[in-house]
């Protein structure tokens, strides 16, 4: 069967494989994205409302109610109907509206700053509320990017998708003048706007394989985020969760986060400090704590939250001990890609 690419103006800018789907010969590309769960726009079947219309960047297609084919390339290719479109060879398309399995639609809107708790010297929990009447999702794992002045700040959602109020992990300190901007702008306003969601590396159905969380400072966030959903959805598979930082006050929520191990029998909490000891915790790089408990057998999925040279440095870890590379996700390795 022919195999379809598919792009999309809806997908954000931090996509880096587009999603594709196969289409048999006996079926328009329209029905066959809508079969594997493409949000194709259309309000026809027979090319007359134009909302499913798009570019054919590659391959070729014949076109039923006009009887012919049109070739990539072609002045006819920029505006292909993909409801009387079949694929004649692999395609690679680009339509406006479409969205793919599990894809959410991205808004911009007005939050309220409905609270500010310092959490240690240079971390607040901001909590964001939502404008009501219009439902907004997420998947745990994926972040917003506030709109300011000065220019666009993405953080993490620090909370399980649901609801209308949103959890953010809010790093400032001296050395960074923008971090510094964005903790004055927030205390000093009572609405910011926000543009959500984001980020590919997200759960959305439960994993199959036990997942392990590894995360350094407030990438911690979107962990917590993760956990949450999965607490809530009664996941029954282990989960280990490692979270690397400096010092102990360093580790901004940790009781919360031994919570999570005393209400989930099958979660493991191994916190890391690198500058200092203490009874309990493991000493060294978050990653070497992981790599002394690397299971024999059944592989997990790994998500990693932190900084670029935090997450790569993992990554390199991970690999080196056997892990294959495409069992880790982070949303850095698509941001903060190596060349």
């Amino acid at each position: 069967m022919p195999r379809i690419v598919c792009h999309s103006a809806l997908q954000s800018s931090d996509v880096t494989q587009p999603a594709e789907f196969e289409a048999r010969t006996d079926e328009t590309i329209l029905e066959a994205g809508q079969r594997a769960g493409f949000s194709f726009p259309s309000a026809c079947r027979n090319g007359v409302c134009e909302r499913c219309a798009g570019e054919l960047i590659r391959g070729r297609v014949s076109i039923a109610r006009k009887n012919h084919t049109i070739d990539a390339g072609e002045a006819e290719s920029h505006q292909v109907l993909y409801c009387v479109a079949h694929a004649i060879t692999d395609c690679e398309i680009n339509v406006p509206d479409v969205r793919a399995p599990g894809e959410l639609p991205v808004h911009e809107v007005t939050c309220q700053i409905a609270d500010i708790t310092q959490l240690n010297d240079d971390i607040s929990r901001v909590m964001l509320r939502l404008p009501a009447g219009k439902k907004i999702q997420w998947h745990a794992g994926q972040y917003l990017e506030l709109i300011f002045p000065f220019g666009d700040c993405a953080f993490s959602i620090a909370n399980a998708p649901g609801g209308r109020d949103i959890e953010l992990h809010v790093r400032y300190h001296h050395e960074n003048s923008s971090s510094l901007d964005v903790i004055d702008a927030l205390n000093n306003n009572a609405t910011v706007k926000a543009r959500l969601p984001g980020g590919l590396r997200y759960i959305d159905a439960l994993p199959e394989t036990p997942v392990w969380f590894i995360c350094g400072s407030t990438g911690y966030a979107p962990v917590k985020a993760m956990i949450e959903h999965l607490r809530a959805n009664n996941f029954a598979l282990p989960i280990y969760l490692f979270w690397g930082a400096r010092t102990l006050a360093d580790m901004y929520m940790l009781e919360e986060a031994k919570q999570f191990a005393l209400d989930m029998p099958n979660l493991t909490f191994i916190p890391a400090l690198s500058d200092e000891e203490h009874h309990g915790m493991h000493s060294g790089l978050v990653h070497e704590a992981v790599l002394q408990n690397l299971p024999a057998a059944q592989e997990p999925v790994f998500f990693v939250g932190g900084s670029p040279p935090m997450a790569w440095a993992v990554f390199d870890a991970l690999v080196e001990a056997g892990v294959p590379g495409d069992s880790i996700q982070s949303d850095v390795f698509d941001y903060a890609p190596r060349g």
